[in-house]
């Protein structure tokens, strides 16, 4: 099978891969989106987790070959980043968030997937599925997972390409070519220090300028609550959920009583507007969600306050420099940074309708600075 890729260019598929592509349960990726609701705010960002997992699969045996794995370990982690994302629901991460507290990760979902079922029965022509599943957990993970793995560096790629913002572009081919494998697992040469550098940068800029907008925060604050509420009134349960594309599960929650007005706005784009921001020191998502129940309550309206999710993590590169291996924040100022920056940039939203804000905008603004104050204190 070969297939030309916006990203990879041309990229070709054997006969087991080709099998794995065809089930019905990979060609439903087709139908999630990579970036969930996003297109609210960049309207090129329809590409779906389909074209990231054959991209991740192609760009994982590149990795795989460079770091000096044999042919058949090759094409085992070639399949697992085929099907690294498996047991992703409808709205991707979003919906993950709402949902893994019911029915566990989409990698818990995805090794259930690889274990039993269609993509199993293939497998098992040439492997025991969980030669396969084991992968992840392995040393040999890393070249798909790890901060400078295949996953990362495709939908940092592909995700700035379809939204046509300029920070996720990365030198990929000098990251690839200083990679090597390790006891500990994938590291980076010194020579690739500034590359990786840029892709960590790039991350962070993504999340930023991207994941984070307010207004993507906005619409995803509205999906959460029109996926919980959909499932708090038994229109859907939490494993019909996992089983759903995005318009399977918009067409389910259209249905619900409390659910379906939040999905009614997004399919029409009619957003909630923030009213004010605070700093998110000093908060939790507890917090938040009290702060937006007492402002309802008193307002008479719903309000709510949404809770910045944590999305950037230490670095954990190793680099394999004169000295012996070393954590890129022992190298890099730079890197080590972007912890702080994330902190600083954090902010609770606080968000109503259009109408509410208009008559009671400064209202709420007063005495969501005041709850700040004392809770500061």
């Amino acid at each position: 099978m070969i297939i030309k890729d916006e990203i990879h260019g041309t990229m070709e598929f054997g006969g087991l891969e080709a099998k794995i592509i065809d089930t019905a349960t990979f060609q439903r990726l087709r139908r999630i989106k990579q970036m969930s609701v996003t297109n609210l705010v960049y309207p090129g960002a329809n590409h779906t987790r389909f074209e990231h997992s054959i991209g991740t699969a192609h760009l994982s045996a590149v990795i795989a070959r460079k770091v000096g794995l044999d042919e058949d370990e090759v094409l085992k982690v070639k399949i697992y980043g085929l099907l690294h994302d498996i047991g992703h629901c409808a709205f991707s991460h979003e919906g993950e968030d709402v949902l893994k507290k019911y029915v566990g990760t989409h990698e818990e979902t995805g090794r259930k997937r690889i274990l039993k079922g269609e993509i199993a029965d293939i497998l098992s022509e040439n492997y025991k599925p969980r030669e396969i599943a084991d992968i992840g957990d392995s040393p040999r993970g890393a070249i798909i997972a790890s901060d400078l793995g295949a996953d990362r560096m495709d939908y940092l790629e592909r995700d700035a390409r379809n939204t046509g913002v300029a920070y996720g572009m990365i030198d990929s081919d000098r990251i690839v070519h200083t990679l090597v494998m390790k006891e500990c697992g994938l590291c980076i040469e010194e020579g690739g220090l500034e590359a990786a550098e840029y892709l960590l940068v790039a991350r962070f800029m993504m999340f930023s300028a991207v994941y984070m907008h307010r207004t993507v925060r906005i619409a995803t604050a509205m999906l959460y609550r029109a996926i919980e509420e959909s499932i708090a009134d038994g229109t859907l349960t939490p494993e019909q959920f996992i089983e759903l594309d995005d318009e399977g599960a918009t067409a389910a929650m259209l249905k619900s009583k409390n659910g379906g007005k939040y999905a009614t706005a997004l399919l029409n784009r009619r957003l909630l507007k923030e009213v004010c921001s605070l700093p998110k020191e000093g908060w939790d998502e507890k917090g938040a969600r009290a702060l937006g129940a007492s402002l309802s309550e008193k307002f008479s309206c719903e309000i709510i306050a949404d809770y910045p999710h944590q999305f950037f993590k230490p670095a954990e590169v190793k680099v394999d420099s004169k000295g012996g291996l070393k954590p890129i924040t022992a190298l890099s100022g730079l890197v080590e940074s972007l912890k702080k920056a994330e902190e600083d940039r954090m902010r609770v939203l606080v968000l109503a309708e259009k109408d509410v804000k208009e008559e009671h905008g400064e209202k709420i603004s007063a005495l969501v600075t005041s709850q700040a104050r004392r809770r500061r204190r």
